[in-house]
């Protein structure tokens, strides 16, 4: 048994004793106190689910206020010593045990018996896809064409980086083939024309790079870039950053830091057996030697960018970053000595300063290629528009705004019902618990005015000690011949 596991039973437990203390407690107070130990015990579940703030507001707002307000309303009224213990319908206790035991039996029978339930699986939802042009083109038409639909998505004059948005299609095999905006004619024979696959429950941007050479019989090609709705780590944000900009380097992208260079350092060179071969300190024992081994100092957000292959990485949150692109396939050569830094600056392809990584948010880092002109000699590179590309993703679990969207997306229906259940239910306390009618015999004597055995004046005097009565002065009584 884990300590997890373990940690359940034992408050878990303590819960159900708590709530069955509640419903058999005659007293008011006591009854009060099991129910503020069962909310701590639910509220110490919530933190074991990783839900902070559900559980902060099981404290503060249950048990610190509206529990405790009960029983300081309980306490000073004195309800706890007033409190009437007969029962007017002591039927509702068997009939709720017995409903009890069935709703147990009824789940346990099948998990004993049958050795478990056998729901059905649900069904993946079909794919998402959206179109992402990078290709070295300008305006283009792109068409997605399968089987599986009835007639081609065809996306008119998309311009370089333009986003379309995100389309659910059924699971298959799909053929995306580009023309000319203007003339429509395609831009590759059918033959070429590349192809995807889509998975059920998968999110993707289908995202078209490359070039287009008639004369070396190159053509555009398309990659799928995946995609998620799902949370992010606290306080970070998801980014998927893809290489289409050269097919011979390979890429990193760096955070540079206050000082905006690249910061190398030397390490230690071991080979296969560990044994090291380059201590990156000179001693009397190993003195320095002409092979070294040059890494990045700069925290790495994205290694390994290679041509067409998407990469996921995380980042923490933050505003004016000032990322770079490192060329890592020639960054040795532009190290020369250990001492000599500036050199270290010539890696970097491209800077963006200021960038901002949003939490609760994915972005797809799409480095492309400019569309080229003929006065230029070499593409630029270039990240496509960010803003398009940004996806928001499903808040943390237990923060408010993921409460929010659980109780007023998904399951509005339900807390209504349930919100409606609880209504009725009180409603039925109510009616149950009010006092019987009174007999005839009963109104008629509680019509009837009470007889005092005793004076007021009397009963006053004697707690007072002291005489009330006062001799009044009196009028004179006129003569018979007046």
């Amino acid at each position: 048994m884990g300590v997890e596991l373990a940690f359940f039973l034992a408050i878990g437990g303590l819960a159900v004793l708590c709530a069955v203390g509640m419903l058999l407690s005659e007293n008011a107070v006591h009854s009060a106190l099991f129910l503020i130990g069962n909310f701590g015990c639910v509220a110490l579940l919530f933190l074991m689910l990783d839900a902070p703030f559900i559980g902060m507001v099981q404290i503060v707002v249950y048990t610190g206020a509206i529990m405790v307000l009960f029983l300081f309303v309980i306490m000073l009224l004195g309800a706890e010593q007033t409190t009437d213990t007969t029962r007017s319908f002591r039927w509702l206790t068997g009939a709720a045990t017995t409903l009890a035991i069935a709703f147990l039996a009824a789940i346990a029978i099948p998990l004993v018996v049958s050795g478990g339930l056998n729901l059905p699986e649900g069904q993946a939802a079909d794919p998402q896809v959206r179109i992402v042009h990078g290709a070295d083109l300008g305006n283009i038409n792109i068409t997605l064409d399968g089987d599986a639909l009835e007639e081609p998505i065809v996306l008119e004059d998309v311009a370089f980086g333009e986003v379309s948005d995100f389309m659910q299609v059924p699971a298959g095999e799909y053929s995306v083939s580009l023309a000319q905006a203007d003339t429509g004619s395609p831009l590759m024979p059918p033959s070429q024309s590349p192809t995807i696959t889509l998975e059920p429950g998968q999110v993707v941007s289908a995202l078209a790079y490359g070039t287009l050479s008639t004369e070396t019989g190159t053509f555009p090609e398309v990659v799928l870039v995946p995609n998620e709705f799902g949370n992010t780590p606290d306080d970070e944000g998801r980014i998927v950053a893809v290489n289409v900009y050269d097919t011979d380097r390979t890429f990193a992208l760096v955070d540079l830091g206050a000082d905006q260079r690249v910061t190398v350092v030397e390490r230690d060179v071991r080979d296969e057996d560990g044994n090291v071969v380059y201590q990156a300190r000179a001693t009397e024992d190993a003195p320095l030697v002409a092979q070294r081994e040059v890494v990045l100092a700069d925290p790495v957000i994205v290694a390994d960018l290679a041509y067409g292959q998407p990469v996921v990485a995380t980042y923490p949150e933050g505003e004016d970053y000032d990322l770079a692109l490192i060329d890592m396939t020639n960054f040795d050569s532009y190290i020369e000595t250990a001492d000599q830094q500036g050199s270290a600056q010539n890696a970097i392809v491209m800077r963006m300063n200021e960038y901002e990584i949003e939490t609760a948010a994915e972005e797809t880092f799409v480095i492309a290629k400019e569309p080229t002109t003929l006065d230029e000699a070499e593409p630029r590179p270039t990240v496509l528009d960010r803003e398009a590309l940004l996806i928001g993703t499903l808040a943390g679990f237990g923060t408010p705004l993921a409460i929010g969207q659980i109780l007023f997306t998904d399951f509005l229906l339900p807390v209504n019902m349930v919100g409606f259940l609880l209504l009725i239910a009180l409603v039925g306390v109510i009616v149950l618990s009010r006092p019987a009618g009174l007999s005839p015999a009963q109104k008629r004597r509680r019509d009837t005015r009470r007889k005092v055995s005793r004076p007021l004046v009397s009963v006053i005097t004697q707690q007072t000690g002291s005489d009330l009565i006062v001799e009044t002065p009196r009028l004179e009584q006129p003569d018979s011949g007046e």
